[in-house]
């Protein structure tokens, strides 16, 4: 803890805002490539909170159930899903199975064995959508707000790789430049102490 401490301290010293007459042009060039590497991160908050709400009010919304919506209704399995067979990946095919929907009318057709859940060797409940069609189960609150921490997440981790990306890629140019400013000032030095020894 001690060394992420120093690390910082040696960070602030050295991007800090002072009149030190030692620092460069560059230098104060890449201090300001830090500031705006940090706001580029903190301004990312805003589009991440708007992003997560549009996420967590689309999993409210696939949450909803009731009339219109998808409802969990009694079926019935017209051959154990244990007989069917397995398709070529390994996975479990559909399943023939009759259900009844809230209305009374009664539908037929194969369902993923995946969406039944099963009550017994033939009694299973499936969640059917508004048309009455077998579908999958709404997500639980859990997952809503976890996708919706994820998405903010992705929204500022990609704007903190890109901030960093930028500001590497500006400290990599500053440092041509000053090995380059090194190198003529090495060769007027060399140049000056050679006439002095002449």
């Amino acid at each position: 803890m001690r060394s992420v401490a120093r690390w910082v301290v040696s960070w602030l010293r050295r991007y800090r805002p002072d009149g030190n007459p030692l620092r460069r042009r560059s230098d104060r060039i890449e201090a300001a490539l830090v500031v705006a590497a940090l706001a580029v991160v903190l301004l990312a908050a805003w589009p991440a909170s708007l992003i997560a709400r549009t996420v967590y009010d689309g999993g409210v919304r696939a949450e909803r159930m009731g009339l219109g919506a998808r409802q969990l209704v009694e079926a019935t399995l017209i051959q154990d899903a244990s007989a069917v067979a397995v398709d070529g990946r390994g996975m479990l095919g559909a399943s023939p199975v009759r259900w009844t929907l809230p209305g009374g009318e009664v539908r037929e057709g194969m369902v993923p064995v995946a969406l039944l859940l099963r009550d017994g060797p033939a009694n299973a409940r499936l969640w059917v959508d508004a048309e009455g069609r077998p579908a999958v189960a709404p997500p639980q609150r859990a997952e809503t707000v976890t996708r919706a921490w994820l998405a903010a997440f992705g929204v500022v981790s990609a704007a903190a790789v890109l901030a960093w990306a930028g500001f590497v890629l500006g400290r990599h140019r500053l440092d041509r430049r000053r090995y380059r400013e090194w190198e003529a000032a090495w060769a007027a030095a060399d140049r000056r102490w050679r006439r002095h020894h002449i």
